[in-house]
């Protein structure tokens, strides 16, 4: 049964950060065009509070990535430049 368990949380997890986080970009993207009322759908206004949610939303994907990126090089950006960007339980 834990196997079961340990592979329903990779599962989620690849699902979140697999999908979600391009799912996130273009809601920001859609976001921002139907703010600047660009869409054939819009009728044309400008929204100013969607236009800033959805550079909110992009901020939040790419902020994922990067933080993604640092967790990932931790180790070397300790062993190289003796940089800890985390907290101590997350260096070996």
């Amino acid at each position: 049964m834990d196997i079961v368990e340990s592979i329903m949380k990779v599962l989620a997890a690849g699902l979140l950060l697999g999908a979600g986080i391009p799912a996130l970009f273009a809601l920001g993207m859609r976001a921002e065009a139907a703010g600047e009322g660009e869409l054939a759908t819009s009728t044309g206004r400008k929204n100013p509070a969607l236009k800033y949610f959805g550079y909110v939303l992009v901020g939040l994907a790419v902020l994922i990535i990067v933080v993604g990126i640092l967790w990932v090089t931790r180790q070397t950006l300790l062993y190289y430049l003796d940089l800890r960007i985390f907290p101590d339980f997350a260096y070996k």
